[in-house]
């Protein structure tokens, strides 16, 4: 028995990829929304693990790596859970630079949570409360005006960057790979310091090797996309496969979208189960739905959509939402 219904799910897969699911009026078919979260970003509901000890923490590579800015540099350091239990790291530590002889007064600024770059996936905040072994956390710090004092000798520059954990857990000495330029002498170099956050999903195989082709749509009956502040706008994205060979959807690919300017990524996953494969010179139009932020600007909105943003990264397709203050009557 067992064995026949597997034979009639690969008949019906096969039979379900021999041609380009066209309906009678021309589009491809509609795969429906599927709004579950995706394994790779599910945090368990736990209570907060104890936070975590310095000497638990390994610095992953050579440390802070960074790039010029407009005034000094902003540069980025991951961490990772070394211990063999979860552990807490959430807020901002302390940031000192140490070791330079002479040294300018330094300041520490607290600067707010930045969410991930589009098309980067991160788990969400909450993962730093019960950070499990292996796990990674990334510190960005902006750092300014590093304007050494005259003295005799040969200035000695910052052996490292010390980080002082919350909760008096102890301390970390990370490297670095540039000093900031000097914009005003005499003043005090400036440390900006973000909170904690999950590191970014590892990268993974491309989901396909094929180049496929996406585009962006409305459903059926709807001329644009639009919709109000704090509303979640449905749409559509079609897949085409330009070759001839049809792709399963055996591995499902994660899928990232973002509302600019005022919205953040938001990832989620392929309606894959529903899917079953992309036929070959054929095509799928997935349904897709996106957040409106409360503080989207009202008017033109940038809509930026990507399949597989962990492997391929591809393809993209970018579009737009008019975007009102209110809903419509």
């Amino acid at each position: 028995m067992r064995i026949g219904v597997l034979l009639g799910a690969l008949i019906l897969v096969a039979a379900g990829c021999s041609s380009t699911h066209h309906d009678p009026a021309g589009a491809a078919r509609l795969v429906p929304w599927d709004g579950a979260v995706p394994a790779q970003l599910r945090v368990a509901a736990s209570a907060p693990a104890p936070r975590c000890q310095a000497s638990q923490l390994r610095v992953v590579g050579d440390g802070f790596d960074f790039s010029a800015a407009l005034s000094g540099g902003t540069g980025e350091a991951t961490v990772r859970n070394a211990g063999t239990g979860t552990c807490q790291l959430t807020g901002r530590p302390d940031v000192q630079i140490v070791g330079a002889v002479p040294a300018p007064r330094q300041r520490q600024d607290p600067l707010p949570a930045q969410p991930p770059a589009f098309p980067t996936v991160a788990p969400p905040d909450t993962v730093l409360a019960t950070l499990p072994p292996g796990a990674a956390a990334t510190l960005d710090i902006d750092w300014r005006n590093w304007c050494v004092p005259r003295a005799s000798g040969t200035p000695v520059p910052p052996r490292t960057i010390r980080l002082t954990l919350p909760g008096g857990t102890g301390s970390l000495d990370v490297g670095y790979n540039a000093l900031p330029g000097c914009d005003t002498p005499g003043a005090a170099s400036t440390i900006g310091v973000h909170p904690f956050q999950p590191a970014p999903l590892a990268s993974t195989a491309p989901w396909t090797s094929t180049a496929l082709r996406a585009a962006i749509a409305p459903l059926p009956g709807a001329r644009q996309l639009r919709g109000a502040r704090g509303d979640t706008v449905r749409f559509a994205v079609e897949l085409r496969n330009p070759s001839a060979a049809p792709i399963s959807f055996d591995r499902c690919p994660l899928i990232v979208e973002m509302l600019a300017p005022a919205g953040h990524p938001e990832v989620h996953q392929l309606n894959c189960r529903a899917a079953v494969c992309l036929p070959a010179t054929g095509s799928l139009r997935f349904e897709m739905r996106i957040q409106i932020p409360p503080n989207a600007p009202v008017g033109s909105n940038g809509l930026f959509w990507e399949l597989d943003p962990t492997g391929g990264q591809a393809p993209e397709t970018v579009s737009r939402i008019m975007v009102t203050d209110h809903a419509a009557p």
